[in-house]
């Protein structure tokens, strides 16, 4: 459940010589009011109003990551997902201007090659070559 905390005070703000916000420091009236914790401040957006009031607003919380980085390659990284899945992701831009085909088939190699081994990754490659 959300919580209000009012506490009086001045407010000191502090501009750059480009008249932007350098600082913010708000003196309590009070000196017995409440201390935050610094665990429970979360990083967010102040700003203020036409009155003259301020108004913060905590930023929302980052979503972590949903993938560990396995191998990284020239144009993309291998990666192990949260949901226990491997994914390969390659890109390569237009204005490289290279056989992006070949590339992304020598980064996959490069990078199996790395994971397996030379001797399976040999193998494996006589098979497909013998399919097709």
């Amino acid at each position: 459940m959300d919580k209000t905390i009012t506490i009086d005070g001045q407010i000191a703000v502090t501009l750059d010589r480009r008249g932007r916000v350098f600082n913010i420091q708000f003196m309590p009236d009070d000196e017995m009011a409440p201390v935050l914790d610094q665990s429970s401040i979360t990083t967010g957006r102040l700003q203020q109003i036409r009155n003259g009031a301020f108004d913060y607003t905590a930023n929302k919380s980052r979503i972590k990551a949903n993938s560990d980085l396995i191998r990284k390659a020239a144009h993309g990284r291998l990666s192990g997902t949260r949901d226990n899945a491997f994914q390969l992701t390659l890109k390569c831009f237009a204005s490289e201007a290279i056989d992006w085909q070949r590339a992304f088939v020598t980064e996959t190699v490069d990078i199996m090659t790395d994971l397996m081994g030379p001797e399976r990754m040999r193998s494996i490659l006589k098979e497909l070559i013998i399919k097709l």
